[in-house]
Parts: C-alpha cells; sequence; structure tokens
C-alpha cells in the first residue's frame, strides 16, 4: 500500500441487527490530527464506497459502564495513547477504545470530530482503523454475527475485514486492511476478531470525563 494510502484515509463501514453506521471517507487536516506535527500528510486518495451519508439519531453513552471500563483499565489505556494527539483525544466525547498492543498504537494517529472518532495505524503489508461513535441508523440484518461482543458483526470488504460491535452504548468498528489479496489476515475473520477481542484498554480525554462526571 502506497503513502497515500495508508496515511491519508479514514473510514468506517458497519452492518448492525438494529442499529448500523455505515461512513464514507472522513478526513481531517493533518496539522491539527497527526501525531507527529512535522510530518506532512498527502492529499486523501479516493476509495470505492461502500456507503456515504450522515447518519442520524445519536445513541446515548452508558458513561457508568464506561468508567467501569476505564477502571478496569488502569493507567494500560493511557500508555497505549501516549503516542496519539493529545488535542484530538481530549476533543473526543466519547470512550476511545484501544487495542492492548503497543506496537500497533505506536505510530497511530487519531482523527476527532467530538462524538466520532477514527484512529488507524500502518501494519506490515497494509493497515488497521478504529472508530467509534454514538451515531447510528437502522438498517437490515447483518452479513455475519459472531457470539462474543454485544451485535458484533463482521464483513468482508474490498480489501479486507471489518468488524463491529457495541459497548457502552457507542459503535466501534475494527477494520483490516491488506495490500495483497492473499494476506492471510484478510482472506478470513480470524484476525480481525482476535484484534476485536484485545480492544478493551478504555481512554478518556477531557470532553468525555465531563460528559461522565468525572471533571477534565
Amino acid at each position: 500500500m502506497g503513502t497515500n494510502m495508508r496515511h491519508g484515509r479514514a473510514w468506517a463501514a458497519a452492518g448492525l441487527g438494529a442499529v448500523s453506521l455505515v461512513a464514507g471517507a472522513t478526513w481531517i487536516s493533518a496539522g491539527q490530527a497527526q501525531t507527529r506535527p512535522d510530518t506532512a500528510a498527502p492529499a486523501p486518495a479516493s476509495r470505492p464506497a461502500i456507503a456515504a451519508f450522515v447518519a442520524r439519531p445519536r445513541g446515548a453513552v452508558d458513561w457508568q459502564a464506561a468508567v467501569g471500563g476505564l477502571r478496569q483499565s488502569a493507567n494500560v489505556g493511557e500508555s497505549l495513547a501516549a503516542n496519539l494527539n493529545r488535542e484530538q483525544v481530549d476533543k473526543t466525547a466519547v470512550p476511545i477504545l484501544l487495542p492492548r498492543d503497543p506496537k500497533l498504537t505506536a505510530g497511530a494517529r487519531i482523527y476527532s470530530f467530538g462524538d466520532y472518532y477514527t484512529i488507524t495505524a500502518d501494519t506490515l503489508g497494509g493497515g488497521v482503523s478504529l472508530s467509534g461513535t454514538t451515531t447510528t441508523v437502522p438498517s437490515g440484518k447483518p452479513l455475519k454475527v459472531e457470539s462474543g461482543p454485544e451485535m458484533l458483526t463482521v464483513q468482508r470488504t474490498v480489501d479486507g475485514q471489518l468488524a463491529s460491535f457495541v459497548r457502552f452504548g457507542v459503535l466501534y468498528t475494527v477494520e483490516i486492511r491488506c495490500d495483497s489479496a492473499g494476506d492471510p489476515r484478510c482472506v478470513d475473520d480470524n484476525y480481525v476478531l482476535g484484534l476485536v477481542g484485545k480492544t478493551t484498554a478504555v481512554v478518556m480525554g477531557k470532553a468525555a470525563r465531563q460528559a461522565a462526571g468525572l471533571g477534565g
């Protein structure tokens, strides 16, 4: 995958039984969101859209459960988020979920729009995207439903696998993209489901802490 494709894209798409988010490409200026301010991001490349529209209405965050998840994460979440742009973290008004994988989060970049965020990270031969939002819409039945997290759905994308699930009343997605069509991480859903299983560390910036009653 070229630099433009790895560093200039962020999207989320998911199908859920009663609730789902389907979003097209979402962009923010690199000067606002890049982890390293001296690294300029190229113009975003176009991607075949699964769907693109503004989804409504917004759901309610279960802040009591989210605070419980934050406490269970102890200091792990903040350690994993150390390389994320703090301004972007602080403006995110939903709990951020991160995989418990320091190698994956070390070079991650966050793009926040308040009640929606997306995190991108490069991997050898591909990339990973994670997102969370309270914005949902009714949809048809999911392509595949797995046991595990609430309303977990997995679907094949153009270049990988995407899983979505609900936690704390927030819709989260985890996506793996591969350069090679034969990459075993994208051939089936084993890798993305394993990544979902590791995506349990809770991080809250100022906006989320205020909404949860924890102060800034």
